[in-house]
C-alpha cells in the first residue's frame, strides 16, 4: 500500500523512538542506520600477535560513527575470529602496554576508555577514532601462520540491545610463538645432553 509523505514520516518517527533507527529519505525501502564500525581509512596497522608467556594480543584501528538521529550509548563489545570468540581483557591506562617484550601505545590514540565505562554516549554525527587494544588468554589457532592475513569481526552493543558490526582485515604476528618453540627445543636438547648414554652407565657400574 502506497503511503503519503506524512504517513511515512510518522512511521519513521515511531521506528526511531522505538529503537529501530531508519533514514527518512529512502523511498520504500527501510535502510537501518546507527553506529558504523569501520577500519580507519588509509594504511592499516591492525594486527593480532602471540604474547611471550602465552595468550594473544589484539590491536585494531577502529572508527565508530553515529549515523542515527539519536544518541547511541555504547555498553559492550565482542571480537569474533575465524577460530572462535576469545575472552578479552582491555588494556588499562595510563601505559597501554603489553607484557615485555610486547608493544605499548600512545594513550591519546587508544579508545579503550569508551568501552571500559558502564555506558559511553556518542551523539548524532559524532565519531570516535583510534586503537582498540586487548589481550586474551586464548591462543591464536594452531594452523595460522606468521604474517597471515585474517578477517575479524568487531561487534559493538548499545543500551537498546542493538549489535553493530564491522569487519577488519588484520596481519598475524607469530614471532613470539616461534621464539617460544625455539626456547622449548633448546631446553629439550639440553636435557637430552645431560642424560648419560647406555654405555656410560655400564662403565660406571663396572667401575663401581
Amino acid at each position: 500500500m502506497q503511503q503519503t509523505a506524512e504517513q511515512w514520516d510518522a512511521l519513521v518517527g515511531r521506528l526511531n523512538v522505538g529503537g529501530c533507527p531508519v533514514l527518512a529519505n529512502h523511498g520504500y525501502k527501510i535502510a537501518p542506520v546507527g553506529l558504523a564500525v569501520q577500519p580507519i581509512p588509509g594504511v592499516n596497522f591492525s594486527r593480532i600477535f602471540d604474547l611471550k608467556e602465552g595468550g594473544s594480543g589484539y590491536a585494531i584501528e577502529v572508527t565508530l560513527r553515529n549515523y542515527a538521529s539519536r544518541p547511541i550509548d555504547i555498553v559492550g563489545f565482542r571480537i569474533r575470529t575465524p577460530w572462535g570468540i576469545p575472552k578479552l581483557t582491555l588494556l588499562q591506562a595510563p601505559n597501554y602496554a603489553f607484557p615485555e617484550p610486547g608493544p605499548s601505545y600512545d594513550a591519546d590514540f587508544v579508545i579503550n576508555r569508551y568501552f571500559q565505562k558502564r555506558k559511553s554516549r556518542l551523539l548524532p554525527s559524532k565519531e570516535i577514532e583510534g586503537l582498540f587494544i586487548a589481550s586474551s588468554e586464548d591462543e591464536i589457532a594452531e594452523g595460522v601462520q606468521h604474517f597471515d592475513s585474517v578477517f575479524l569481526t568487531l561487534d559493538v552493543f548499545d543500551s537498546r540491545s542493538n549489535v553493530f558490526s564491522g569487519h577488519f582485515g588484520v596481519r598475524v604476528d607469530r614471532r613470539e610463538r616461534i621464539a617460544r618453540e625455539l626456547r622449548k627445543q633448546k631446553t629439550r636438547s639440553a636435557q637430552l645432553k645431560s642424560v648419560p648414554k647406555p654405555d656410560q652407565v655400564h662403565k660406571v657400574f663396572v667401575n663401581a
